[in-house]
């Protein structure tokens, strides 16, 4: 635990940018500077495909890991009010597309536009595989997933997924960095 003199506190707390918890000794950054931090953080770059019904949706994540090699498991966070958090809920499948470093402008589109009022992906070549959820043909590579746990985390769902298939197409994968799609 880093111990800082009354002067030390002092300073740091008239900068504004880092406060010293008197009760706790922790160090507390400011909201604005942690996610400053948070966005150095890179990712690859999926669309999350879902189908429940007749209604198809695809949304722009980076917040893919994986969770499990026995049984192959991933998760995706989603926000809560998204519509695909509604969708993956019903449905129970999803599939995770990771994108070619050629499909950046899908990436924004898809993480833009709400798919409620809006088909997003029907101007995309799409295939179904074992779930039933969308996969784009053109993506490199794929996780064809069956819902096996859901989570609140904060403000996303935590979705986790057992892999029932997967297919590498090209080993070039699209990599997210915050200042590329939001400056």
């Amino acid at each position: 635990m880093i111990e800082y003199s009354k002067k030390e506190r002092e300073q740091h707390t008239r900068s504004k940018r880092i406060l010293l918890s008197k009760k706790t000794r922790r160090i507390i950054m400011s909201s604005s500077e942690i996610k400053n931090v948070l966005d150095l953080l890179t990712h690859g770059v999926y669309i999350i495909g879902v189908k429940y019904r007749s209604k198809i949706n695809g949304m722009t994540a980076a917040w893919v890991n994986q969770m499990s090699s026995q049984p192959p498991m991933v998760s995706v966070a989603v926000g809560k009010s998204h519509y695909t958090s509604e969708l993956i809920s019903k449905a129970k499948y999803f599939s995770i597309n990771i994108l070619s470093p050629n499909q950046t402008e899908l990436a924004r589109k898809c993480g833009l536009i709400s798919g409620r009022n809006q088909d997003k992906l029907q101007e995309e070549e799409i295939t179904y595989q074992a779930t039933g959820a969308p996969i784009l043909t053109n993506c490199a590579a794929y996780l064809d997933c069956k819902l096996s746990h859901q989570f609140e985390v904060g403000d996303h769902i935590l979705f986790i997924g057992t892999v029932i298939k997967a297919n590498i197409k090209n080993q070039s994968v699209l990599i997210f960095r915050s200042s590329d799609f939001f400056n």
